[in-house]
């Protein structure tokens, strides 16, 4: 009796152990590679956290794309990303723009504050637009009410590993 319990107890241990480690996505058909954070799921095109903030991965071919499209991006893109964010959610104010660095590629940053429904507090949806050869990832974040502090660090580490292949 103790034996299967012991076993049961090393197993379990086992689980939870790799529920804490972070893990290597490696996409080939994507051409990436990133960690999911300890404790977030990953699901083909989307990681979520416990808290249920979500970093969603869009990847478009630019491959027969109109030429002033391509040439003026990412301002091009606004209108759209500000058109899905509408969508899912209520601004609450004017967008924050900045640069940042993807896999080692100049990327487009802009977060708008929102609210899930009007009465909620607000949050934060943030996006990263990157054009690589042929391709254009657009990645959003959307941080649940009250966890963007917990989990923006989590997705900046994401970043931060992010490779293209």
């Amino acid at each position: 009796m103790r034996a299967p319990a012991a076993l049961l107890l090393l197993l379990l241990a086992g689980c939870a152990g790799s529920a804490e480690k972070s893990r290597v996505v490696e996409d080939p058909e994507r051409r990436v590679r990133f960690d999911v954070p300890k404790g977030w799921l990953y699901f083909g095109d989307e990681v979520r956290s416990p808290s249920q903030s979500l970093l969603t991965i869009q990847i478009h071919s630019l491959e027969g794309a109109e030429r002033r499209f391509v040439a003026g991006l990412p301002e091009t893109l606004l209108p759209q990303l500000e058109g899905w964010t509408k969508y899912y959610y209520v601004i609450a104010g004017e967008p924050e723009r900045s640069e940042a660095a993807i896999g080692g590629q100049k990327a487009f940053e802009i977060t708008w504050p929102v609210r899930v429904r009007p009465a909620d507090p607000v949050t934060r949806v943030t996006y990263w637009v990157v054009r690589r050869e042929d391709r254009l990832y657009i990645l959003r974040a959307a941080y649940a009410p009250g966890a963007s502090a917990e989990d923006e660090p989590a997705v900046r580490a994401l970043l931060a590993s992010w490779s293209f292949l």
